[in-house]
C-alpha cells in the first residue's frame, strides 16, 4: 500500500507521514529529503542550478525561487523528473510506502499513491508554526504565495485533514481514517 500525503508548507505533512507510518508499520519517503540528494548527487541538476541560481546553496536558490514565479519554475522543472524518478524506483521496490510529498498532485506522483490524504491548516495557523520554525515574516509570506490548497486537490484527495489543533487531534484525525489501511 502507498499512501500519499501532501499539503502546504506547515499544514502538518511529515508529522502525519511518520504517525502513519508507525501505525502501518510502512516507511517513510520523503521528497523535500530526495530533493536534497538530487541536489547533492546529479551534476547536470546542479550545472543548471548554479546557471539559474549563480549558486548552489539551498538557502540562495530558496529566497530566489520563492521570490520568482520564474525561477520557482525553473527550480521544480529541473529537480521534478529526478525527484519523481527515485520516488517511482523506491516505491516498485515494493511493500508499504507514506509518502510526504508536497507537492504530490503537481509532480503526478497521486497517481502512485493508493489514498491521499491532504493536510490543512489556516493562514495564523501555518503562520505561527513557520515562526516557530525560525522563517522570517518575508520568508511565510513568499512560501505561502507559492503554496496551493485549490478546490481541485480538495476533491482529488481521499481525506481532507484540517490540522489546525495540537498533536494529539491530528493523531485522532488520522485514526478517523479508514481501517482498510491499517
Amino acid at each position: 500500500m502507498i499512501i500519499g500525503v501532501t499539503g502546504i508548507i506547515g499544514s502538518g505533512k511529515s508529522t502525519a507521514a511518520l504517525l502513519l507510518a508507525r501505525r502501518l508499520r510502512a516507511r517513510v519517503l520523503d521528497a523535500d529529503r530526495i530533493g536534497r540528494e538530487v541536489l547533492a548527487g546529479n551534476h547536470l541538476v546542479r550545472f543548471c542550478l548554479r546557471c539559474i541560481f549563480g549558486s548552489l546553496e539551498r538557502g540562495v536558490i530558496a529566497r530566489q525561487a520563492f521570490a520568482s514565479r520564474a525561477k520557482l519554475f525553473w527550480l521544480n522543472a529541473l529537480t521534478h523528473p529526478w525527484i519523481c524518478g527515485i520516488i517511482r524506483r523506491r516505491l516498485r521496490a515494493g511493500g508499504d510506502w507514506v509518502l510526504d510529498a508536497p507537492l504530490l498532485f503537481q509532480a503526478g506522483l497521486a497517481k502512485d499513491c493508493d489514498y491521499v490524504i491532504l493536510l490543512t491548516a489556516r493562514r495564523p495557523t501555518l503562520i505561527r508554526r513557520l515562526s516557530a520554525r525560525g522563517y522570517t515574516a518575508a520568508q511565510i509570506r513568499q512560501r505561502l504565495a507559492a503554496g496551493r490548497d485549490t478546490p481541485r486537490y480538495r476533491r482529488r484527495a481521499a481525506a481532507v485533514i484540517a490540522n489546525d489543533g495540537s498533536l494529539a487531534d491530528l493523531k485522532k484525525a488520522l485514526r478517523a481514517i479508514p481501517s482498510e489501511l491499517s
